[in-house]
This record gives structure tokens, sequence and C-alpha cells, in this order.
């Protein structure tokens, strides 16, 4: 039996599952987890019970029971916030680098109206619509639809970074160069953005905390079951609130599947700045006298 269980594993199947949970229903893997913890929870008591029944055993066998069920809990405690701290730094990874590149697009399209002329208008609206296309990458809701962005992105960098090139070699000025320099930066941040977006939790990690979750609730009910009283609503509650971190955890960990997503604000404010910047300053009317 672990065998074949070690063979999913490694093929990535519980991966799959979470993943399409997580694109499909968000409130369908929390009431999954909980189903399952729960259902792990009663098969511990009810084995626990089997055991008080048949074997019995005194309190000392009792008390080393509840330690070692006890320190199965602390000890997925604390692999579940080393989970929750992973998925939450590569959280605020991509939200740090979503105002960067935002900043960046918006200095290399100031420099790139500073050039003037025809090369200077060109270069600028090159570089918005290179704004709205990683725009719609921020927002892909899925892997595909995110590559395809990110071909288009590519070919709008060469179509920049050619015409750049051309005022560049024409004109070799100090504005020139801080174009250069403003759109090396850019172009950067795109690739740190990308990265960003493709990384994830180690799956062993989840993998390790969802497999502990299961044998530590497992211990817990087994603990309860030697006890003769049956509690129902405390350890519901730390079901669903296992449940609900676990879930957490795996929807931080996650850049395009689940309901937690990246604030794209910064790209949508910088998109409008250009918007307002091209438009026509407002008539002030007739001079007071």
């Amino acid at each position: 039996m672990s065998f074949y269980l070690e063979l999913l594993w490694e093929a990535g199947v519980v991966n799959a599952v979470l993943g399409w949970f997580l694109q499909t229903s968000v409130l369908a893997l929390a009431v999954a987890l909980f189903m399952v913890l729960t259902a792990t929870c009663e098969a511990g008591y009810r084995l626990g019970r089997w055991r008080a029944r048949r074997v019995g055993g005194g309190d000392r066998a009792h008390a080393a029971t509840a330690t070692l069920a006890a320190a199965m809990l602390g000890l997925m405690t604390f692999m579940l916030g080393l989970s929750i701290n992973s998925a939450q730094n590569r959280f605020e990874a991509r939200r740090e680098l979503v105002v960067t590149e935002a900043n960046a697009i918006g200095t290399a399209w100031l420099r790139g109206r500073m050039v003037g002329g025809a090369d200077g208008a060109a270069i600028a609206g090159l570089i918005d619509d290179y704004a709205k296309t990683r725009l719609a990458f921020t927002l892909a809701r899925s892997e595909p639809l995110a590559e395809t962005l990110n071909a288009r992105g590519e070919s709008q960098q060469n179509q920049i970074w050619a015409r750049a090139t051309v005022v560049a070699r024409a004109s070799p000025t100090a504005v020139s160069a801080t174009l250069i320099s403003a759109l090396n930066h850019m172009f950067d941040s795109a690739l740190s953005q990308r990265f960003a977006f493709v990384s994830e939790p180690p799956s062993g990690m989840i993998d390790a905390m969802i497999l502990g979750s299961i044998l530590a609730v497992g211990a817990m009910g087994f603990e309860m079951g030697l006890e003769s009283g049956r509690q129902w609503v405390l350890p519901s509650l730390l079901m669903l609130m296992w449940a609900g971190l676990m879930l957490m955890t795996m929807d931080l960990g996650r850049a395009r599947l689940g309901a937690v997503r990246v604030d794209a604000r910064p790209l949508e404010w910088t998109i409008h700045g250009f918007e307002t910047a091209r438009a026509p300053p407002p008539d002030p009317g007739p001079p007071r006298r």
C-alpha cells in the first residue's frame, strides 16, 4: 500500500488534484480538506476505542500515548507555520515585483517621450502597448494564457529595443543613454516577475504538510478513543481551523489559482497615467482682470 502511495506522490497526483480544486472551487477544496481530516480523526477514534476494549492499558500507557499524540500535533503545527511562511514570502515577492515593474515601465515611458519627435512618440506608444500586455500577464488565470502573453511581451520588447537602438545610434546623447538604461531595467523586471509567478512552495513541503496532518489528526483521534467520552465540538473546530490554514498555504503559494491574487493596480495606475499625460490640458478660460 505504501508503495502505491509513494508512486502517487512522485507522479505529482496530489499536486494535480490540489491544482484542479483551486482552479475549480476554493470552497470545494476547503470542504474536502475538512472532510478528510474529520474522517481521519473518526477512524483514529474508532481504532482507539477498539484498543481500549480489547487490550486495555493502564494510566502509564495512556499517558505515553497522549504525550506522543501531543508531540505529533506540535510538530505539525511547526511544519504548518513553515509552509505558511514560505507561501507568504512568495506572495509578498510577487506583490513587490508588480510595483517594481510598474515603476520601471513608467520611467521608460517618460524617458521615451524625452527623445521627442516621431521616434519618441513611437517608443512611448510601444511601451504603452507593452504595459497593457504585462497587465494581462499579471491577471492571467492559467499558465497557457500567461505563456502566450509572455511571448507577446517578448516580441514587443524586441520592437521597443530595435527602435531605441536606432535612436541611440543616430543621437548618442545623455537622453538616449538614460532611455537604454530604463529599458534594460524594464525588461529585467519582467523576467523577475515571470520567475516569481512560476515559483511555488516545494511540492515535498505541501505533501509533507498534508500527510503529516492526516497522521497527527489520526493520532489525536486515537488518543481520544482510549478515553470513554466522545468530543464533537472542539475537534470539529480544530479540523475547521486546520483545513483553513492548509487552504491558505496552498492558495498563497500558487500565483494563478485560488482566491488570493496579486493586486495589479500599480500597473493599472501606470497605464492610466499614460492616458492622462497624452490628454490635452484643460482650457483655463479667458484671463481674469
